[in-house]
């Protein structure tokens, strides 16, 4: 509950662009390390699984989740993309990461974090170079051939309705809209799933197994209601308000983008990423979040000048 904090930390701590800049390239570079321990699991999943069951094979790193490891790849993929696209003082090993973590995130075989870093992906080349866009169906279909087949398995059977963890979902999400028109204005509670599931249909057993919306909208609504509902997209309007205004403030060339952006970028994976996940209740991912979040707001706010040292 207190993982929000970690926001006016950053922002009552970080008073200089420097300590700004260098903690996020120690995020870049923790993801980079997490990249490379995950390739490495794979490789060896690789030499001792058949590959019929390969499939089967999630990475998940240094964490006890795979679900959790793609989201924090997601969002330390998207500041290093950020980075690499707008910081005018781009240190070369972060080229580098990018190509370790976008590679470890598509082993991961998690939707939620592929949608969340391709949506991200988007709105920063839409700002960086527009033309640019038009190549990213010729690059994703590069990466699909080039991707081991058990992640084309799994990109095939998203698009051909083969994907038995959708049909889950959507189980989940019915289940949970159920939930919600029962106590629509402060909804049931936090986790109150785990009471009230048993008071409502539930023919595939997924509502009762799982006890979790994998949405984040529907999660909140079933928990605070419409209240609830309403505070929480309101701040994440105010946040892009926020920097919208920022953003325009500054010069068109101003290396200062690079966070403006990849803040913004990296909420909107996140939310992306929670139409499939209620990755807004995964501690690890949402600390992170909390962290990029308050990186514009820190710093030194009177000059937009700022170097490197790491």
């Amino acid at each position: 509950l207190l993982e929000f904090l970690i926001f006016f930390w950053i922002l009552n701590c970080v008073r200089e662009n420097n300590l700004r800049n260098s903690l996020s390239l120690i995020l870049i570079a923790s993801g980079t390390l997490a990249g490379l321990l995950g390739l490495y699991q794979f490789w060896q999943d690789f030499n001792l699984t058949p590959s019929g069951k390969m499939s089967l094979i999630r990475i998940e790193g240094s964490l006890s989740t795979y679900m959790t490891f793609a989201g924090l790849l997601m969002l330390a993929g998207v500041t290093a993309s950020s980075w690499v696209m707008f910081q005018k003082s781009t240190q070369k090993w972060v080229w580098a990461s990018v190509g370790i973590i976008v590679s470890c995130l598509l082993l991961t075989l998690t939707r939620q974090a592929w949608f969340g870093f391709l949506a991200a992906l988007g709105f920063l080349i839409f700002f960086w170079r527009k033309k640019v866009l038009l190549l990213l169906p010729i690059i994703l279909l590069i990466t699909y051939i080039a991707s081991p087949l058990s992640t084309q398995k799994r990109v095939k059977d998203m698009f051909s309705g083969e994907d038995k963890t959708f049909g889950m979902r959507v189980a989940l999400w019915k289940g949970g809209w159920e939930i919600f028109k029962d106590y629509p204005l402060t909804g049931c509670g936090f986790r109150c799933v785990d009471l009230v599931n048993s008071q409502y249909p539930d023919p595939t057993g997924y509502v009762a197994r799982f006890r979790g919306m994998h949405n984040n909208l529907i999660q909140v609504a079933v928990d605070t209601g419409i209240l609830g509902v309403t505070a929480w997209l309101g701040i994440w309007f105010c946040f892009f308000r926020f920097l919208y205004h920022k953003a325009i403030a500054l010069e068109k060339k101003d290396s200062e983008h690079w966070v403006t952006f990849g803040s913004s970028a990296a909420v909107l994976a996140f939310l992306a990423a929670g139409f499939f996940e209620t990755n807004f209740y995964d501690s690890e991912v949402a600390m992170v979040l909390y962290f990029i979040m308050a990186l514009p707001f820190s710093g030194t706010q009177n000059t937009t000048k700022a170097t490197v040292k790491i």
